[in-house]
């Protein structure tokens, strides 16, 4: 006779907390491993503490994803002139000869 167990909501070992990819998370850590303290400092009045590993977050945002402002800041600024309608935009057209084949003579 066998008994199955099932378990559910158990805790996660061995798993990074997901406050080490947070941009709001301030962590310090000591000499040893037990020596770690976290912060949340979402709301940057009053950090709070965080006294276990975080699985899942509603205010998470990874620092290892660039923010909108950051990625505006780093790129390129194309300049367009004014072009008239008339004008023609973009690449050129390739102009295609057909030369007369030459034949070697033996």
């Amino acid at each position: 006779m066998s008994i199955s167990i099932t378990v559910r909501n158990d805790t996660a070992i061995g798993k990074e907390s997901l406050c080490r990819t947070c941009r709001y998370a301030s962590i310090q850590l000591g000499y040893s491993e037990s020596e770690e303290e976290i912060r949340c400092g979402y709301f940057a009045e009053q950090p709070r503490r965080v006294p276990f590993p975080v699985s899942r977050c509603s205010d998470y945002l990874s620092k290892l994803v660039p923010t909108l402002y950051e990625m505006e800041k780093i790129a390129f600024v194309i300049e367009v002139k004014d072009v008239k309608a008339t004008s023609r935009v973009g690449f050129a057209g390739a102009v295609v000869t057909a030369d007369a084949c030459e034949e070697d003579s033996e």
